[in-house]
């Protein structure tokens, strides 16, 4: 996944708010302040996938390779698919996908229609796994607002 300046501007505001509110003793209200501004931007980052799938194009891809990744030195972590494609200006393009999946989903040699968008040919997604770009941003925006809404009933009870 790609860091953008909105992710590291994320990043001060959150450490300044965390250092503040528990300056000031409401640690809690900083933290929920921070899931807020944390589902903003995911709201953000959803937003920009959708609109960026929104101009892709459809074409067939076929599955050159996998390429494996390590959490550590030590651990097999999972797969990234390899797909080479032709762009319907012709451009021929070789692309590793951006999600990581814990196993070889397709086989080698098949073609599988994948979408590119065609402002930057690097970047597709499968047809049939468009969600799969921002899945974990539902997931997160769901797990952080339990812990949420649990830190703002706490607050309400004391």
């Amino acid at each position: 996944m790609k860091v953008d300046k909105l992710d590291l501007t994320w990043s001060a505001i959150s450490m300044v708010i965390v250092g503040y509110s528990y300056r000031h003793g409401a640690l809690i209200k900083g933290l929920i302040l921070i899931y807020i501004l944390m589902a903003a931007v995911f709201l953000w980052h959803i937003y920009v996938i959708r609109r960026r799938m929104s101009g892709s194009i459809a074409v067939y891809g076929t599955i050159t390779d996998y390429h494996g990744s390590k959490k550590n030195s030590s651990r097999f972590k999972g797969w990234y698919p390899v797909v080479k494609y032709t762009t319907e200006t012709g451009r021929e393009i070789t692309s590793v996908y951006t999600v990581e999946d814990s196993k070889q989903r397709y086989e080698i040699g098949s073609e599988e229609l994948i979408c590119y968008d065609p402002d930057d040919p690097m970047f597709f997604y499968f047809s049939s796994c468009k969600e799969d770009l921002y899945k974990d941003y539902y997931r997160l925006l769901v797990f952080g607002g339990a812990i949420a809404a649990m830190l703002a009933l706490y607050i309400l009870i004391k």
